[in-house]
């Protein structure tokens, strides 16, 4: 009796071992040596008393992402999924991260990497859709092959990934963006920076499988517009549909992070307008974007920092795109998430500011938190917000609104007390070419208010006027008392017709 009891234990024993998943008894078998716990606690703690870390902005866990693109956004079964770009062993890796609020992230074990036998060296930026056969497929520029190389997984938590026999599909290649469309599926092949002022466009490829070779079609766009220079490149390329237009999201890697709105009939895409999301003096850059169940258009970007902490590695907050009433345009909004964050809400009374004046909102300070203002200009032309201002004004950010140039900018030049270079195209070296403001174009329709909503986070402001523009900057204060809010007109009395704020709670856990 106990030999056949045996028996059919280990006959279950073995029903058990094969019905397991391939991959499945793989574990990460790193050990924790002597010393690791105490390194930890020694990082966790610098980070936390980091003073220019953010605390709610999506933040590298460790170490320093550079670059630091966010790639393979998706969103599956209720989760979003992001990847971004962080280096290894000397290597390039995407780190899987997941979340169901956008705001709060998991870290998975199991990243994206080259393995033994892969013709790719290093995984480089790239993107994730939705394939034929339901697979998630997962498009990249190989490092080292000089071309772009696929993985897949059917896997529920995609972490589990498998790469084709033929990587890579498409040659020569650069930054990809791939999708599946009319039984056929797309590559776009982003032209590689170069130095001199001639035209590199992107390539299109196409083919009937994403795990065979694609074939090369030729220009990807039929021309480009005014206002774009022969050397940008459109590297991390995302192309999309919102209602009747395709948008074609990408960077030049001199001037950052921008966008086309046009026509697309499966041969070419035909370009129609042409807008900046950053500026000289910023660095929003590598744009990623994801459709999610509420049928939303919500972006990421890395934004470069110029003066690292404990580590150096941030995305923007999430933005929801929409296309503008007259379609030459894109609105952009912050995620609705945003909100899950909010405590401790204040209400401030309407109040007049008078010419060439300023004054301190009230009972509202701090270097995390969420500020709605609704301005009505009166007679004042230029005016704005301070924001990171210290008691004594040595240190302050003033965001500017000037209704006669029709921009919105901000100003670094008192930022902080620390020497920073902001440079006027992300990638140039040269010192004659540092800046002080970053400017946005941005205009109030006749007799509209300015509506701002400014989110900071230690180091990061992003400001987003009337639905229409967003401007992001990397800023530093040193002083502690750099915490104060004031509003100024420089020109004419102006009132301020609504003041509401919240702090926002931290969503990093360090």
């Amino acid at each position: 009796m106990l030999s056949t009891t045996r028996t059919i234990l280990f006959l279950n024993f073995l029903l058990l071992i094969t019905a397991i998943p391939a991959g499945a008894q793989e574990y990460d078998t790193i050990k924790i040596k002597e010393g690791d716990i105490d390194a930890t606690r020694r990082v966790r703690r610098a980070q936390l008393n980091d003073h220019i870390r953010p605390s709610w902005h999506l933040t590298i866990a460790e170490g320093t992402g550079y670059p630091f693109d966010p790639n393979g956004a998706i969103f599956k079964d209720g989760v979003y999924h992001l990847w971004h770009l962080y280096q290894d062993e000397g290597r390039h890796h995407w780190q899987h991260l997941s979340s169901v609020d956008l705001f709060h992230w998991r870290w998975h074990s199991n990243d994206l990497r080259p393995h033994a036998g892969d013709p790719d060296v290093g995984i480089f930026s790239g993107n994730a859709f939705l394939a034929k056969d339901g697979n998630v497929v997962m498009a990249y520029h190989g490092v080292g092959t000089d071309g772009n190389c696929v993985a897949y997984s059917s896997d529920k938590d995609l972490d589990s990934w498998q790469k084709p026999k033929a990587n890579p599909i498409a040659k020569p290649g650069w930054d990809p963006h791939m999708w599946y469309e009319n039984n056929q599926y797309y590559m776009i092949s982003g032209g590689v920076p170069v130095s001199e002022g001639k035209p590199n466009p992107a390539i299109l490829y196409t083919g009937s499988s994403y795990k065979e070779p694609m074939q090369k079609v030729g220009n990807f766009m039929t021309h480009d517009l005014p206002g774009v220079d022969d050397f940008e490149d459109i590297s991390c390329p995302d192309f999309f549909k919102l209602d009747d237009k395709w948008v074609l999201l990408c960077i030049s890697h001199t001037r950052g992070a921008r966008y086309y709105i046009g026509e697309w009939n499966g041969k070419q895409f035909k370009p129609e307008y042409h807008h900046r999301m950053n500026w000289p003096g910023g660095t929003f850059f590598a744009p990623e974007t994801l459709v999610d169940d509420k049928g939303r258009r919500i972006l990421w970007a890395w934004v470069l920092d110029s003066k690292s902490g404990v580590s150096s590695g941030t995305m923007s907050m999430p933005r929801v795109l929409t296309l503008a009433k007259d379609k030459k345009s894109l609105n952009i909004e912050p995620a609705e998430e945003i909100e899950l964050l909010r405590y401790q809400p204040q209400v401030g009374k309407p109040f007049t500011v008078a010419a060439g004046k300023s004054a301190t909102i009230e009972g509202i300070a701090g270097n995390s938190l969420e500020l709605n203002l609704v301005i009505d200009p009166g007679q004042a032309k230029r005016f704005g917000l301070k924001v990171f201002s210290s008691a004594d004004g040595r240190e302050q950010t003033p965001v500017i609104f000037d209704i006669d140039k029709k921009t919105l900018s901000i100003d670094m030049r008192k930022s902080s007390l620390d020497t920073i270079n902001y440079k006027i195209f992300t990638m140039v070296k040269d010192p004659k070419s540092y800046v002080t403001t970053q400017e946005a174009p941005f205009e109030l329709k006749k007799g509209e208010k300015l509506h701002l909503r400014v989110f900071l986070d230690k180091s990061m402001l992003e400001v987003f006027a009337n639905g229409r523009q967003c401007i992001t900057q990397v800023v530093y204060p040193t002083l502690k008392d750099a915490v104060n809010l004031e509003v100024f007109s420089e020109d004419g009395p102006m009132k301020v017709e609504v003041v509401k704020s919240w702090k926002l709670f931290p969503a990093m856990q360090w």
